[in-house]
């Protein structure tokens, strides 16, 4: 599978602020579940995947991943 974004280092990587866009396909029940879930939470579905990534890769080691 290619790479979406050429390798940058990793300081520079978590400090930019640039947004990309990234199209997510799901099963229409896993989106309404994925809803429901981030609105009991007071969140959007964009706000609470935002969260689970930014939680995901802090827990990740910097250069995890980067070959």
């Amino acid at each position: 599978m290619q790479p979406l974004f050429d390798g940058i280092s990793s300081d520079v990587a978590r400090i930019d602020q640039e947004v990309v866009e990234l199209p997510l396909l799901l099963p229409r029940w896993q989106a309404m579940e994925l809803e429901a879930a981030a609105s009991r939470r007071g969140m959007t579905t964009g706000q609470m995947l935002r969260r689970f990534i930014g939680e995901l890769l802090a827990a990740q080691p910097a250069s995890a991943g980067r070959a």
